[in-house]
This record gives structure tokens, C-alpha cells and sequence, in this order.
């Protein structure tokens, strides 16, 4: 258990890093976006288009790669791995004829897709649009591919492919925005978009058949046992899923009818929210689902279940919380730092930062809501988690719509935020009704010790921007942040919290047996 323990973390640090790396790309592409095209008719039509088919069609990706991780790994422990492999054939076959149909539907009806995701833009705006996205819909085939090779990677034990995909991805946009805007001709763009996904699905290829024995073959049935359990198994997860992508629909189209460049901007600080819920959330959950799954599938007790949840629970809220307190409090030196320059300028800067704040408040739910959904999966309880998704987009919409007219396009963050915090507190409610063991009592004794610990935080900064001690923004940025994480963990460690107390010791104990074997 320690060596598994031990493995997760070493995993865990190492896909962060490696997600930093392939998110730091992805920073330097829209602040390459930013630089050259700010928040323009031109970037709101690469975000809409770079957002239709990964919408759309992600949903069969989540939804049936959540589906295949626990599935696969009961076929190949109750029965053999010919099976399993089998199984991972007809997935992905099965898909790619799905992916080539929809592509067709979606070149033929492209016009459509952008009424329902853009309807708001001019004229000239929507069929640029339009063209766009004749150009980028082939992409599904390679983002629904992408997902069962990539869970099948996970299942192996590799995970790093999960954000190292992500370089070439960003590497051939960088590349097309700048022939885009010097060539003056914005197809540059587009086509990047449909290479860069397609570089995708090739670097994962080259993966498979360097680290795993799988061969792919033309095994196809259709009508399989296992095909029908896992479209009733992921059914509710692929209408959940298609909820939580209504509401980014929905967030769009309502944003398409304000400001030129409203779905630019939070699109830009969306990117920013994302590396701390993407990089290390995410990370995090991609390395613990497939322990999680194996746990809750073999018979082990209640108790050593709800301890495993809670004890994560635990680690999400010592990252997320200081996360969100550091993007609210930096929004506008952060975002002036990344895309500060070029056509963007100051109020453009402004302009985002307002939208960034409000999404930093929301990362708290969201997170949580990713961590909760997975224990349901866990269970294969896929139905509590559609019918969370479900009210939440509901509530997004309503308040989307009471708030847009007088806030604007900050009325749509602040609607998302708000019905996501919601939703994952009902969610919470309804997990802790199934595994009535794990201890609210807990829980709220180690958040009440972060909250503390993050007041402080707050006044450390406070304190260092009253006194205004640095001018150079990046410099704020690290050294007051530095100081302030330095004081969380301190008033932490006073505090006592569990987790903190329990990695010290054992950095104690390895120094301790380390100096004992020198002797």
C-alpha cells in the first residue's frame, strides 16, 4: 500500500509537470492569439470554431472513455486479456465509423452549428464562421479516437501522453496564427486547427505501438454483450456530459450578441482559470480514477473506501482553494502579464481580468465536482451525476438569462460560477447519502483549518500591495505570491492540519532511516 501510495504521488508530480509544460504552450498560443489578432471578430471566430467540434464531439469521448476505464479493467481481471482487447478493438472501430459519419453531417450542416453556437455574429463574422468550421468539423474523427487511446494508456499505467499530446497540438497553431495574420489570409487558421488535431491522434498512435502489445484489428460486432452494458452503463454519463457542453453552447451563443470580443475574453480567461483546474486537478484525477475504479470493483470495506475519498477530498481542497484566492486577487497583473502587448492593450486587459475573477471564484466547485463525479463512475452509478449535470445547466441557463442584461458578458461568468457551486454541493449531499460512512465531521474539521490558513493569505497580500513594495508586475506576482503560499502552509502546519502534518513526518522519517543506514 505505502509503494502504491508512493507511485501515485510520484505519478501525480510528474504529470503535473509535464501538463505544465504542454499548458505553458498553450499559453504562448493565445498570447500569441492575443498579440496578433486581441479580442477581435478574427478571435472570436477561432474560438468558436476551435470549440465546435470539441464540444460536440468530446461528449461520446468522455462519456465512453469514463465508461471503457472500469469496464476494461473488469474484463481483463474476471476473465482474460484477449477479451479485453477485443473490447478495446470493437470501441474503436465502432467509433470511428460514428466520428466519419458525423463529419460528413456536420461539412453538410455547418451553417446550423454555427447558428446554434454563434447565431449573435454580423453577417461577415458568421460566414467567415461558417467556412471556418466546413474546414475544422474532420477533427471529430481524431478527438473521439483520441479518448480511447488515451484511456487505454491510463489502464497501462502511462499517463504523461495526457498533456505531452497537447505540444504538437499547439505547436502547428502557434505556427498557423502567424502565417494566418503575416499572409493576411485567415484560412491559415483553420487549417491549423484540423492538422493540430490530427497530430494528436498521430502522437498517441506512435505511443501505443512503442509502450503496449495492443494490435488493432478489424474486430467489429455490434450487437456485443459488453457493447449494450456499456451504453446503458454510459448513457447517463453521455447525457450528463452533453448538459455540461449545453451550457458552454448556450455561454457562447448568448456572448456572440455582445461586445466584439466578449467570447474572446472569456475564452482568454477560461484558458488562465484552466491551468490550475487542467494541470493539477486534473492531473491529480487522471492518476487516481483508475485506483479508484479497481477499488470499488473488487469487494473491499466501506470504511477503507469513504477514507480513500475523504483522504482526497482533502488533497483537491489544500490546491484548489489557495489556487482561486491567488487568481482573483492577481487577476489583472496575471492577465496583463501573459497577453499585455501587441493589439492587446490596456482596457482589453481590464476586460478579461473582470471576467477572470469571477471565474476564479467558480474553480472551487468545479474541481470538486470532477473529484465527485468520478467516485459515482467508481460505483458505475452514472445516472446521479446526469441528473446533478442536468439541474446545473438549468440553473446556468436561468441565470445566464436574468443576469446578461445588466452585467453583460461578466453576467455569464458569474452564472456559470454560481450554478456549478451549486450543483456540486447537491452532488456532495447525494454521494455522501451512498457512502454514509465517510465523516462530514472530518471534512469540515480540515476545511475550516484551510479557510483560516487562506484568510491569512489574504492579509499577507493585502498587506504587501497597501505598501505597493514592488512595481514590476511578474515580480509582484512571484514574490507576493511566494510569501503568501509560504504563510498558508505555516499556519497550516500551527493548525495542525492532517495532511500537511503527515507529509512532514514523513519527510522526518526518510531523513531519519536515510542518516541511520549512513551510520
Amino acid at each position: 500500500m505505502k509503494k502504491k501510495k508512493n507511485s501515485i504521488l510520484k505519478s501525480t508530480i510528474q504529470l503535473t509537470i509535464f501538463a505544465f509544460l504542454a499548458k505553458g504552450l498553450g499559453f504562448i498560443r493565445e498570447i500569441v492569439l492575443a498579440n496578433y489578432f486581441g479580442a477581435s471578430a478574427v478571435s472570436d471566430v477561432f474560438v468558436a470554431v476551435q470549440n465546435i467540434p470539441a464540444v460536440i464531439f468530446s461528449v461520446f469521448g468522455i462519456a465512453v472513455t469514463t465508461g471503457f476505464i472500469p469496464l476494461y479493467t473488469e474484463i481483463r481481471t474476471k476473465k482474460n486479456i484477449n477479451e479485453a482487447e477485443n473490447f478495446t478493438n470493437n470501441i474503436f472501430n465502432i467509433f470511428l465509423i460514428i466520428s466519419i459519419i458525423l463529419s460528413i453531417l456536420g461539412i453538410i450542416f455547418s451553417k446550423q452549428f454555427v447558428y446554434i453556437f454563434a447565431g449573435g455574429f454580423p453577417k461577415d463574422t458568421f460566414n467567415l464562421c461558417n467556412k471556418f468550421t466546413k474546414i475544422v468539423f474532420p477533427t471529430c474523427i481524431a478527438i473521439i479516437l483520441v479518448y480511447v487511446y488515451n484511456a487505454y494508456l491510463q489502464i497501462n499505467g502511462f499517463f504523461n501522453q495526457n498533456s505531452l499530446m497537447n505540444i504538437p497540438y499547439n505547436i502547428v497553431l502557434i505556427i498557423s496564427i502567424i502565417l494566418g495574420f503575416y499572409a493576411k489570409n485567415y484560412y491559415f487558421l483553420a487549417f491549423g486547427l484540423l492538422i493540430a488535431s490530427f497530430s494528436q491522434l498521430v502522437y498517441l498512435k506512435i505511443l501505443m505501438i512503442k509502450n503496449t502489445e495492443f494490435k488493432h484489428t478489424k474486430y467489429l460486432k455490434i450487437n456485443d454483450k459488453l457493447i449494450i452494458r456499456m451504453i446503458i452503463l454510459v448513457g447517463p454519463m453521455f447525457i450528463s456530459t452533453g448538459v455540461s457542453q449545453i451550457n458552454a453552447i448556450v455561454d457562447r451563443s448568448l456572448a456572440s450578441s455582445l461586445t466584439e470580443g466578449s467570447i474572446s475574453a472569456l475564452n482568454y480567461s477560461n484558458e488562465i482559470v484552466s491551468i490550475g483546474s487542467q494541470v493539477i486537478i486534473s492531473s491529480l484525477i487522471t492518476i487516481i480514477y483508475p485506483s479508484m475504479a479497481t477499488l470499488f470493483s473488487k469487494d473491499n470495506s466501506e470504511n477503507e473506501k469513504c477514507e480513500f475519498v475523504e483522504r482526497y477530498i482533502n488533497i483537491v481542497s489544500l490546491i484548489v482553494f489557495p489556487l482561486a484566492l491567488l487568481l482573483f486577487l492577481f487577476a489583472n497583473e496575471i492577465v496583463d502579464i501573459l497577453f499585455g502587448r501587441g493589439a492587446f492593450n490596456k482596457d482589453t486587459v481590464i476586460f478579461v481580468a473582470r471576467s477572470l475573477k469571477i471565474y476564479a471564484l467558480g474553480i472551487i466547485g468545479s474541481s470538486f465536482r470532477d473529484v465527485i463525479n468520478k467516485v459515482f463512475y467508481s460505483m458505475k452509478n452514472t445516472m446521479l451525476p446526469m441528473i446533478n449535470g442536468i439541474i446545473t445547466v438549468l440553473l446556468n441557463i436561468i441565470l445566464n438569462l436574468l443576469l446578461i442584461n445588466k452585467f453583460k458578458y461578466l453576467g455569464l461568468a458569474f452564472a456559470t460560477s454560481i450554478s456549478v457551486t451549486i450543483g456540486t454541493i447537491i452532488l456532495f449531499l447525494q454521494m455522501r447519502k451512498k457512502l454514509n460512512k465517510i465523516s462530514i465531521k472530518n471534512i469540515l474539521s480540515e476545511l475550516f483549518k484551510i479557510i483560516i490558513a487562506i484568510i491569512c493569505m489574504g492579509i499577507v497580500i493585502w498587506f504587501c500591495n497597501f505598501f505597493d513594495f514592488i512595481k514590476i508586475e511578474i515580480l509582484k506576482c512571484i514574490i507576493y505570491g511566494i510569501l503568501s503560499i509560504f504563510t498558508y502552509i505555516i499556519v497550516l502546519i500551527i493548525l495542525k492540519e492532517n495532511l500537511i502534518i503527515e507529509f512532514i513526518s514523513r519527510l522526518k522519517n526518510k531523513k531519519f532511516y536515510k542518516n541511520k543506514s549512513i551510520l
